[in-house]
């Protein structure tokens, strides 16, 4: 089992047989006579005698060799084989891959760019196989780079120029250096010699046969560049009679049309503007399909138009031998051309302007190439001259440049070849105001369809301006209400339009009349339509201009019309008032009143500026300059507030006729109400009251008056607005509250208003900061009108003190646009002009300056102060130890020196006393006692000081504790006298007596005085006197020197030097005949008895 399993596995790989030819193997048999020999794959039969092809599928790619290996002739030959055949490795086969190509089968393209072959900054472009270098231009040193690796500069462009513009191109052919022209618009040719820009004139063409051709090509198109301002006219016509093509401008769009057998078989257009004077191309293509291209940058959109061409008509067309370009023969130019039956065409305006790179079937046409009798008016070159240059058209004309000239469209109402001449205005009811008008009757049928026109100038708000009437009746008025234009016809109601036409300038208005609608118009602006029935206007009508010639009828439309018309025009035929013939027939109007021209009144004959004001005159108008401090038309207003007639805390507002000073009113609440009066002059409806306030009270009174059984109230009740009113025949109180809380402290704005005014009676609305829904009244009442009668009007409480007034603040009020001014007494306008008032009566000051917020909004009080709004300002109530407006400053409480005997430091509401030494307590008012338990001896008397205390000593005692005898002394006595004598005194007895001879410098009985030397003044010139022992020493100022100052040395630095040093000895000798004084009075420190 094991040995079958093995041979099956064999034979699938291997050819067994009894005999080989392939160099086989035998191997024994296992029990059988048969001998079996192995062969090598790679070949099949029955002996295996047959060599598998395995390149039969041609497995290599890119033109690679397919190569079985089954070829002795390979080895030893090709890469990658045994140097010798072998039939175990003869199955299979190998790709041998053309240059650039590599991979089992060649299919991997090899990057021949990855070698950066190209030099000279050319760029790289790798092929199957190959590559190829794109070579530049070296812009620095301008040389043309080319070769296989752009590494050779070429040379053609040095030997050849190119004409006319054309752009040189070198290169490298077969080790050649040459070059081609690359010829802009307008010139063709090997150096772009050849001229192919043709200029047409007007009646010209160019007739081009199939001589006139410079190749024949079988691919049939057109192509051509044009340049022109018409924009109607012919391109090219090509074809006979029979079968045609025509490439035209109709409208400025390009067209291509076909005829065969004078049928249209097919029609193009690209829907593109082009006779605007520039350079459009334009081709045309017959195949399968004909297609008609506009190509550049002019082409926006759609610039291609395409249809299927007519069976069977292609080939005659592209065979057609004759071509017309510009336009067609106008009658008989020779038996050549009459019997291409070309005069029956529909006439097109010919050609006038620029042909360029005319191509028929990839042949130009050029007139080199076109004999001179086959074309007319046709020059080489484009001759264009660009004619509005010089801009000839006036007032705003438009320029068209016609080629060959120009044509102005003049913009209304100006006429003439340059615009310069102007259609003469008819003017109506010039100064006198008398009637004017002028009729147009018409002398032709104009169906159903008319615009009529003109420029209309008034000043007037009220006219009829025009109407057209036939036999029968007027079926077109439009006339002039407030200043708006008003049509009317008979049946459906007026329309009036919102245009305002009565400014004194000119309008041009149009009047469109179509079946079943008439139409206005200002300018080129829709202004308004009416739906009418279709009329027909017909000879006969007449057009009313201004006015009618029967004035009643003419009064329903404001009466005639005062100013100027022009320009009047029906469907584009001008109606002149003033013909300048008299050969117009039907045109000539009748005209009444009607004058040329359109001057203006002088109105300011008539002085109509007040005031001092200087009267200028404008068109049916005047303007007045008028003084400082005055306004209006006629300088009639005076500009109160410039006067500035209020006081500083209220701001002037200007009423009619006169002024109010308006301010913000600050209320205590403790004061009396203001009270108000009318002047017995207001002639107004009062309808409403409008007030501004703002109180933080829960419950106060803002305004009251009451004239039995009518009255107002108004007031804050459980912090919110209050209103009640009880007025006419009304036997109901309506009351009206606000719907938000108003006690908050902050402005409110309060409108209180009857919601139709100009009823007996009506609901009022509260509005309360614009909010919304109002509150409306369910009861409807009266008006405020009882106030106009001398009612006491209480403002901020009501009439008696028991009653709480307004806390907060309070605009002016304002009842029916009157203001209640605060202040009655204006100092220099005691009396105001307005002829309509309410008077302040009370005679109480009011103040004025309320804050627009809460004062306290911003926290102004610092370190802990606590804020109270005063509606005009702040306070601030300070906690101890500060003081100032918003408690800024620091209290200093040693300002009152409290420390008696001592320094004092300032602290945040107290203060700290250092005291000297001797004193204590609070504010350093205690003595210290320092002489309790002194030391001083010898019956010395303690004396307290500040740093202690100190022994005054008795006799010859000294020292600290006057322990010490004084020296040098001596004593002596009997029994009578005990004698002691100080400072070196003697002690001599004289007539039994004993006494004290003293030293010189001292006296006294025990010679314990010191003789002051300096008593006497002996030093001079402020010079300072030291006492010595038996003399003295003066310190003299610096410009002085001498034993007493008596020299003046201020001149002398050297006598300055010197009486220096003098007096520095005389210190020092002082000093050291001192050294052994000891003082006759110690001081102590108290810590040391």
């Amino acid at each position: 089992m094991l040995l079958t399993s093995l041979l099956s596995s064999l034979m699938t790989s291997a050819c067994w047989s009894a005999s080989s030819q392939t160099n086989a193997r035998r191997f024994p048999s296992f029990g059988s006579a048969v001998s079996l020999t192995f062969h090598p794959a790679g070949y099949t039969g029955t002996l295996c005698e047959t060599d598998i092809n395995e390149c039969s599928s041609n497995p290599c790619q890119f033109e690679g060799e397919c190569a079985e290996l089954s070829s002795e002739d390979l080895y030893g030959h090709v890469a990658g084989l045994p140097p010798s055949f072998s039939y175990l490795g003869a199955a299979g086969y190998i790709c041998i891959c053309q240059p650039g190509f590599t991979g089992i089968h060649c299919e991997e393209d090899i990057d021949e760019c990855l070698s950066n072959p190209c030099q000279n900054g050319g760029t790289c472009e790798n092929l199957p196989g190959n590559y190829t270098c794109h070579c530049p231009f070296d812009d620095v040193s301008g040389a043309f780079y080319g070769g296989e690796d752009c590494s050779e500069v070429l040379l053609g462009c040095s030997r050849g120029r190119c004409l006319n513009d054309g752009k040189c191109i070198p290169h490298l052919e077969n080790g050649q250096h040459g070059f081609t022209c690359q010829c802009p618009s307008g010139s063709a040719g090997s150096l772009c010699e050849t001229d192919t820009t043709l200029s047409f004139e007007s009646n010209s063409f160019l007739w081009v046969t199939s001589g006139s051709r410079t190749t024949l090509q079988s691919e049939c198109s057109v192509s051509l560049r044009f340049q022109t301002v018409q924009p109607n006219t012919l391109l090219l016509f090509r074809g006979n009679g029979d079968t045609s093509m025509k490439l035209e401008l109709l409208n400025g769009f390009v067209h291509l049309s076909l005829q065969v057998q004078n049928q249209s078989k097919a029609l193009l257009y690209v829907p593109q503007n082009t006779s605007d004077g520039e350079w459009h191309l334009v081709e045309v293509t017959f195949a399968e399909t004909i297609t008609l291209t506009l190509t550049g940058s002019s082409c926006k959109g759609k610039c291609s138009s395409k249809t299927s061409f007519p069976v069977g008509n292609r080939q005659s067309l592209c065979a057609s031998q004759n071509s017309f370009l510009g336009g067609l023969p106008v009658g008989s130019t020779g038996n050549s051309v009459s019997g291409l039956d070309v005069y029956n065409e529909p006439s097109t305006p010919s050609f006038v302007g620029c042909l360029q790179d005319v191509q028929f079937d990839l042949s130009h046409i050029t007139l080199e190439n076109v004999p001179s009798a086959l074309s007319l008016n046709v020059k080489a070159g484009c001759m264009r001259k660009d004619w509005c240059e010089s801009q000839p058209c006036q007032n705003r004309g438009h320029c068209i440049n016609l080629w060959q000239g120009y044509r102005c469209e003049c913009d209304r109402p100006y006429t003439g070849s340059n615009c310069l001449e102007e259609y003469v205005a008819g003017r109506f009811g010039q100064d006198d105001d008398s009637p004017g008008y002028a009729i147009f009757n018409l002398d032709d049928d104009y169906g159903q369809n008319l615009s009529l026109s003109m420029f209309v100038r008034t000043r007037r708000p009220s006219g009829l301006l025009l109407a057209l009437e036939n036999s029968t009746y007027q079926y077109v008025s439009v006339w002039l209400e407030r200043g708006r234009l008003a049509l009317q016809t008979p049946g459906p109601p007026k329309l009036v339009l919102n245009f305002f036409l009565s400014d004194g300038n000119a309008h041009l208005i149009s009047l469109r009349i179509r079946p079943n609608e008439i139409e206005l118009y200002q300018s080129s602006q829709t202004l308004g339509f009416i739906s009418v029935p279709s009329w027909t206007i017909q000879r006969g009508d007449a057009i009313f201009i201004g006015g009618l010639p029967d004035r009643q009828k003419t009064e329903p439309y404001g009466g005639f019309f005062k100013g100027c018309i022009q320009d009047v025009r029906l469907n584009n035929r001008n109606l002149d008032f003033f013909p300048k013939s008299t050969n117009n027939g039907g045109d000539d109007p009748i005209l009444v009143n009607v004058t040329q021209g359109c001057p203006g009144d002088n109105i300011c004959k008539s002085s109509p500026c007040h005031n001092g004001g200087v009267c200028y005159s404008l068109w049916d108008d005047f303007s007045c300059s008028c003084p400082a401090n005055t306004a209006g038309k006629t300088c009639e207003e005076v500009h109160w507030c410039h006067l500035s007639p209020c006081p500083p805390s209220a701001q002037c507002q200007l009423v009619p006729q006169g002024f109010e000073c308006v301010a913000n009113a600050v209320f205590s609440g403790l004061r009396r109400a203001i009270l108000f009066r009318s002047n017995g002059n207001i002639t107004r409806e009062l309808t409403n009251i409008t007030f501004g306030f703002r109180t933080r009270e829960a419950n106060v009174m803002i305004l009251h008056a009451e004239k039995e059984p009518e009255f107002i109230n108004i007031s804050v009740q459980d912090s919110r607005l209050l209103f009640q009113l009880q007025s006419g025949n009304s036997f109901f109180v309506l009351r009206l509250m606000s719907l938000q809380s108003v006690s908050d402290g902050t402005w409110h704005q309060v409108t209180l208003s009857m919601t139709d005014p100009l009823a007996q009676t009506s609901p009022w609305q509260m509005e309360v900061d614009n909010l919304t829904p109002l509150v409306t009244s369910t009861i409807a009442t009266g008006t405020l009108n009882f106030l106009k009668d001398s009612t006491d009007i209480y403002v901020g409480g009501q009439a008696t003190d028991s009653t709480n007034g307004l806390q907060g603040c309070l605009s002016t009020i304002g009842i029916g646009g009157i203001y209640l001014s605060y202040f009655g007494d204006l100092h220099s306008f005691v009396n105001k002009p307005q002829e309509e008032q309410f008077l302040k009566v009370s005679t109480n000051v009011v103040l004025t300056g309320c804050l627009p917020l809460d004062a306290c909004h911003s926290s102004p009080c610092l370190h802990g102060g606590n804020c109270e709004d005063s509606y005009s300002s702040y306070q601030c109530s300070c906690l101890l130890g500060w003081s100032g407006t918003r408690c800024e400053i620091n209290v200093d409480e040693c300002f009152s020196n409290p420390c008696i005997h001592g320094n004092c430091s300032d602290g945040v509401a107290a203060y700290h006393c250092r005291c000297e030494p001797g004193y204590t307590g609070v504010n350093c008012e205690v003595d210290t006692d320092n002489c309790r338990n002194h030391r001083c001896a010898n019956g010395a008397t303690c004396v307290s000081g500040a740093h202690g205390y100190s022994c005054l000593c008795l006799g010859n005692f000294t020292g600290r504790f006057c322990r010490h005898s004084r020296l040098p002394s001596t004593a002596c006595g009997n029994e009578k006298t005990n004698l002691t004598c100080y400072n070196g005194g003697n002690c001599t007895e004289v007539q039994e007596d004993r006494i004290c001879v003293c030293r010189p410098g001292f006296a006294g009985e025990w010679c314990d005085e010191d003789i002051d030397e300096c008593a006497s003044d002996p030093c001079l010139h402020g010079g300072l006197c030291r006492d010595l022992v038996n003399r003295f020493q003066c310190i003299c100022d610096a410009a002085f020197a001498g034993e007493r100052c008596e020299l003046d040395v201020s001149g002398l630095s050297f006598y300055v030097s010197l009486l220096l040093w003098q007096n520095l000895f005389q210190l020092l000798s002082y000093l050291v005949l001192r050294m052994n004084d000891e003082p006759v009075v110690e001081w102590g420190a108290q810590g040391n008895y």
